[in-house]
């Protein structure tokens, strides 16, 4: 079961409070910004049902809940082998 916030129920100043406060979430500009990647390679792996890191759409726009994202980083690791 989806969750939907509606855009009428949150304000944006009572998002970024949330974001600053009690979780830390990041756009899909943070995430490209932070993975040296296009913010369209983001959105194309979200549109093609291929993205590694979960995500929640509120009101329209997309967040990344970075304590998950260090966890996805973490378990996609693999070492390097010598030639």
């Amino acid at each position: 079961m989806k969750t939907k916030i509606r855009s009428n129920q949150i304000s944006d100043q009572e998002l970024q409070e949330f974001m600053n406060k009690n979780c830390k979430l990041l756009s899909s500009k943070q995430l490209a910004e932070l993975l040296h990647v296009t913010e369209g390679a983001i959105r194309k792996q979200r549109s093609k049902a291929r993205s590694l890191f979960p995500y929640a759409k509120l009101g329209g726009r997309i967040f990344y809940p970075a304590d998950l994202i260090v966890e996805t980083l973490h378990k996609n690791l693999t070492q390097s082998q010598a030639r």
